[in-house]
C-alpha cells in the first residue's frame, strides 16, 4: 500500500500563501517515490491578498470566496484539496509543510504577532496529532516556525538556513536551530521532524530542489 502524505498548503503565491515552487517540487518528489499525496488547507479567509505582479496588497476589491486559503491552494493542485478540519492524524502517514508567507500569515500569525503568535486551531490539532502518533513531519523554508510554535515544548531541532533573526525566534519558542546550507536538511530523529531552507536561501526552483528531494526521501523513510 502506498504511503499517504499530507501536504499542508497556505494559499497560492509566496507573498500571501504557499511558495508554489516548493509545493510543486514537494508533490513531484512524493509522486516519483510512489506516495499518495493528500493536499490540505484550512478553510478560512486569507490574512491579506497580495498582487504578485505589483507586490501591493489588494484593497477595496470584491475578492469574495476566491480569497479563501483553500480556494487559493486549489489553484496549485487542480482543485484536489481537502479542508484540514476533515483530516485526522490517523488518515495520513506523514505531513509536509511547504513554505511561503502564508505559513506565517494564515496558518499562524507569526508575521504580525511574533512571539505572541497564534496557530489556526485545526492546523495546531493536526500537527499535534501527527507528532503524538509518532509520524514524521517535514517543514520547508519558513514552515519550521509553525512547527516550533506548536511543538516547542518538545524542543525540536529545526533549520531555516542561516537567518539569525528567525533562528532566534525558533529558539524562543523552544526549538534548537541548526544552521545548514541550502541543499542540506536538519533531521530530528526523536521527534521525527525534517526541515530544509529552500527559498530561505534559494534563488530559483533548481536551487531549492536538492534540499526538498532530500527532505521528502527522509520523511518517507521515517514512516513506520
Amino acid at each position: 500500500m502506498s504511503k499517504k502524505v499530507g501536504v499542508l498548503l497556505s494559499g497560492c503565491g509566496y507573498q500571501d500563501g504557499s511558495e508554489v515552487y516548493e509545493a510543486v517540487l514537494t508533490i513531484l518528489a512524493l509522486e516519483r517515490a510512489g506516495a499518495q499525496v493528500r493536499p490540505l488547507a484550512p478553510d478560512m479567509d486569507q490574512n491579506e491578498v497580495i498582487n504578485h505582479y505589483s507586490g501591493q496588497e489588494a484593497r477595496g476589491e470584491a475578492l469574495g470566496p476566491a480569497s479563501s486559503v483553500i480556494a487559493q491552494a486549489a489553484r496549485i493542485v487542480r482543485g484536489k484539496v481537502t479542508s484540514v478540519g476533515e483530516v485526522s492524524g490517523h488518515d495520513i502517514d506523514a505531513l509536509i509543510i511547504p513554505g511561503g508567507f502564508g505559513v506565517v500569515k494564515n496558518l499562524c500569525t507569526f508575521a504580525t504577532d511574533g512571539e505572541d503568535a497564534e496557530v489556526h486551531p485545526e492546523v495546531r490539532r493536526l500537527i499535534t496529532e501527527i507528532n503524538s502518533l509518532e509520524k514524521p513531519i517535514g517543514a520547508i523554508c519558513i514552515a519550521p516556525v509553525l512547527v516550533a510554535i506548536v511543538l516547542g515544548e518538545k524542543h525540536p531541532t529545526l533549520t531555516i538556513g542561516n537567518d539569525g533573526k528567525v533562528a532566534l525566534a525558533l529558539q524562543k519558542f523552544g526549538a534548537h536551530h541548526l544552521e545548514t546550507a541550502l541543499e542540506e536538511i536538519a533531521v530530528d530523529i526523536p521527534n521525527k521532524i525534517v526541515s530544509t531552507p529552500a527559498f530561505m536561501l534559494a534563488k530559483d526552483a533548481l536551487d531549492a530542489e536538492a534540499g526538498i528531494n532530500k527532505l521528502v526521501e527522509k520523511v518517507l523513510s521515517m514512516i513506520s
